[in-house]
């Protein structure tokens, strides 16, 4: 899996998580909803400050961001993640 792809699913992962919308996270980081759907898909050519700045409004480190084991488990989420938005 090349590193767009994991750090694509892993911003799904901790956005489903901590029950946040697409939305939710583009206001965190100031990106338009439309480019965080495509570094969720993995088709983003992703740089080392946007997962910075990730990581930040998900106050994980950004080496987290690439780990293969949560990546998986994204693979398996709904395709609408924000359908099944958690209670805050």
């Amino acid at each position: 899996m090349n590193t767009s792809k994991l750090v694509g699913l892993n911003t799904k992962w901790y956005r489903y998580q901590l029950g946040m919308t697409q939305e939710d996270l583009s206001d965190s980081t100031n990106f338009k909803t439309a480019y965080i759907s495509v570094i969720e898909t993995g088709e983003s050519n992703i740089t080392s400050n946007t997962i910075d700045l990730i990581a930040k409004a998900f106050k994980i480190k950004p080496k987290n961001l690439l780990e293969e084991e949560t990546a998986v488990k994204a693979i398996e989420l709904p395709r609408r993640v924000d359908m099944y938005k958690k209670d805050r």
